[in-house]
């Protein structure tokens, strides 16, 4: 950290950089995704090593224990519900990618009626469903 500043400057001085460099951001990340694709492969001993570690030590749960609930809260109110609108205005031709080869099923009956709610016929209409939904899929 620089010399002569607080922590509350350090992190003001993150802050602007955030929204001041984003251009830098998009120049550095942009056409790295083979060059990423390559890191995750070869990674990912170190990654479940990491994770094995992690276990052992109990750092999940001790972070939550220390985050608190009041961090989930305040990331949401400042982070998440600025970004969802965003982020869902993104996913829109995603979504759509992904879905056309389901919405042929929407229309389609089910060859079980329905029944009453938690009844048989319901516990198998859900069956047929997935099992249609995979078939589609190819899974």
């Amino acid at each position: 950290m620089p010399r002569n500043i607080s922590a509350a400057e350090a992190a003001a001085r993150l802050t602007a950089s955030g929204i001041n460099n984003q251009d830098r951001y998009t120049k550095g990340t942009s056409g790295k995704g083979s060059a990423w694709a390559g890191a995750t492969g070869r990674a990912e001993a170190n990654y479940n090593s990491g994770v094995q570690a992690a276990i052992a030590a109990k750092r999940f749960s001790r972070g939550v224990t220390e985050a608190g609930p009041s961090a989930y809260d305040t990331g949401v109110q400042q982070k998440g519900s600025v970004n969802w609108p965003t982020g869902m205005q993104q996913a829109g031709d995603k979504y759509q990618r992904k879905v056309a080869k389901f919405q042929a099923l929407w229309d389609q009956a089910l060859p079980t009626p329905k029944g009453g709610r938690r009844s048989p016929n319901s516990m198998k209409r859900i069956q047929e469903n997935i099992d249609r939904m995979v078939r589609v899929a190819g899974a």
